[in-house]
């Protein structure tokens, strides 16, 4: 199972920097991006009801996992794009007793200034799916939006009247729902 899990991954990267390579010939106002993210999701609390949609995790389990996004940068400024990610659901002082689960999603950030560092918005809407899991409450599957924000630098910064750089490091905080519970991911990525 972990062969099939790497020969994805690995397919997508393929996949995605090829695609990268067609569509970076030249500088316009929109411009293909890959963005890659690892992150720690700390539990807040359940805020649903036994039985409804998703898996209710009844217990303290954080996540920690890793997003893969490819998309459209639009003026620098806007970005959107689909994603795919993998988490680690787990109590902490127990790492060994968690479960794998999946994750499809919509990502959405927007950077308001063009500078080297900067605010960003972030926002996240798809599905997430718990692999494995005890299931006695609801489906595995279950909605995932997430709202935060955070701050960009962009390395190699050149000057605004010449060639603009689209590539930069990222590190966000954002309040994300999924499961019947509430989480506080903080990551950090990189676009490019």
């Amino acid at each position: 199972m972990n062969k099939i899990k790497f020969f994805c991954l690995a397919s997508l990267m393929l996949i995605s920097l090829s695609v990268k390579a067609q569509f970076h010939q030249d500088r316009s106002e929109y411009e293909y991006m890959f963005k890659a993210e690892m992150g720690y999701s700390a539990y807040v609390s359940n805020v649903g009801n036994p039985g409804a949609q998703g898996f209710y995790i009844s217990d303290l389990r954080h996540m920690a996992g890793l997003n893969i996004i490819n998309g459209v940068c639009v003026k620098q400024d806007f970005f959107v794009g689909l994603g795919l990610g993998y988490d680690y659901v787990a109590r902490p002082d127990n790492i060994t007793d968690g479960w794998h689960s999946a994750l499809g999603f919509v990502d959405f950030d927007f950077r308001p200034l063009d500078e080297e560092w900067s605010p960003m918005v972030i926002a996240k809407l798809g599905a997430h799916y718990m692999m494995g899991n005890p299931n006695t409450y609801g489906t595995t599957i279950a909605p995932y939006a997430e709202v935060g924000l955070g701050v960009n630098w962009f390395f190699n910064y050149v000057l605004s009247n010449m060639e603009r750089n689209y590539r930069s490091i990222y590190l966000e905080v954002a309040v994300a729902y999924t499961q019947q519970t509430a989480f506080i991911p903080v990551r950090f990525g990189i676009r490019f």
